[in-house]
């Protein structure tokens, strides 16, 4: 016969090995969880990093354009020694990113997607029309603030300008981000 006492002391054994099962399950959920946590946390790291590198790559193609501030302008130019409108935009972005982009003004209307007016980010191509010649016929770097690096003529090389109003404002044709 089992006594009181017996009965009582196998009812607590029987909730402690319950009590046991239930914390190492508990705990075993818990570890899945912080793992599961942990994942998410790393995956949201990767996607920072990598949009990070496409504005870094924008980042590079002003920095590289920066550096050819005061370049000469020479007609058909594509060189440190002498760049055009379209050469200063072709060597940058080649120097930057190596991409090829096409030589021509036109060529370089072509590539990227369209981006609506005011809405530019560093590193977006900016067309202007009916500069020294009929349709597209020029092209600079966008740098922020309104502002553009181009190669714009024999007499002032490669300088920043404005977008903001004047004659750049008014021969604007479009701009395209290829980054």
């Amino acid at each position: 016969m089992i006594s009181a006492l017996d009965t009582g002391s196998h009812n607590r054994q029987v909730f402690n090995r319950r009590r046991a099962l239930l914390i190492a399950t508990l705990g075993t959920l818990g570890l899945l969880r912080s793992t599961a946590n942990a994942k998410k946390s790393k995956n949201k790291k990767k996607k920072k990093k990598n949009k990070g590198s496409s504005s870094g790559a924008a980042g590079d193609v002003v920095q590289t354009a920066q550096k050819y501030k005061g370049a000469k302008y020479v007609m058909g130019g594509s060189t440190p020694k002498g760049f055009d409108c379209s050469g200063f935009v072709w060597y940058v972005y080649s120097k930057a990113t190596g991409m090829e982009i096409g030589r021509s003004v036109t060529e370089q209307w072509k590539q990227g997607k369209s981006v609506a007016k005011g809405s530019w980010l560093p590193g977006d191509i900016v067309f202007f029309q009916n500069t020294f010649d009929r349709g597209l016929s020029h092209d600079g770097i966008y740098i922020g603030g309104n502002d553009f690096i181009h190669a714009e003529n024999e007499g002032t090389g490669v300088v920043i300008s404005t977008l903001a109003s004047g004659y750049y404002d008014d021969h604007y044709a479009g701009a395209r981000r290829l980054l």
